[in-house]
């Protein structure tokens, strides 16, 4: 869920521009969070009442994320392609009249790479554990093969956490510098 709030955020940003800051109001996204906590207390409560309930609102909540998540960095992704075309044609056009304006065209690439990473690993993460609980909820299949795989998938979902700061650290420079700054901090670098 906080993957795809964070999709979803980035996107808005994106398409908004200065907007932004007045429709994604401060108060507006305490709303949602407060919105969200609820939902998420109610779900649990769920379990404690009919635990295939909870199992099928779980799996839709998964496949939905995933699906919202890889619709909106495909946006991203598109957008930014567009922009970056853009940008470069009227580059061309300022280069052919003498002009220098240089932009920083990496940068959207950067960005663009860092959110396909964090979306391929989420889903490579979290698809295979929805898809196999599905099946053992929609089957009523309980094997000790099928019981096998939904405990591997919850294997790769809990990796995700252990993978997500590794994969900042790799693809995002600014939190490269901040980690080697804070090292230095502690006076274990110089």
């Amino acid at each position: 869920m906080a993957m795809t709030a964070i999709s979803v955020g980035r996107l808005l940003a994106l398409m908004l521009g200065l907007r932004y800051r007045q429709v994604v109001a401060l108060r507006r996204v305490w709303v949602l969070v407060a919105c969200l906590w609820l939902y998420h207390t109610s779900i649990s409560a769920i379990l404690f009442f009919n635990e295939d309930v909870f199992v099928i609102v779980i799996c839709i909540e998964v496949i939905l994320c995933i699906i919202i998540s890889t619709c909106c960095y495909s946006k991203i992704y598109f957008i930014l392609r567009q922009q970056q075309t853009q940008v470069q044609d009227h580059v061309r056009q300022e280069e052919a009249n003498g002009g220098g304006i240089r932009i920083n065209i990496t940068r959207y690439k950067e960005t663009v790479s860092s959110a396909l990473w964090v979306q391929t690993i989420f889903l490579f993460s979290f698809l295979p554990i929805g898809l196999s609980v599905a099946f053992v909820v929609i089957t009523g299949l309980v094997t000790p093969s099928l019981h096998l795989a939904v405990f591997v998938t919850f294997s790769l979902v809990s990796l995700n956490s252990s993978l997500n700061p590794f994969l900042h650290f790799w693809k995002t420079r600014e939190v490269r510098q901040a980690v080697k700054d804070t090292i230095r901090g502690f006076g274990c670098l110089r």
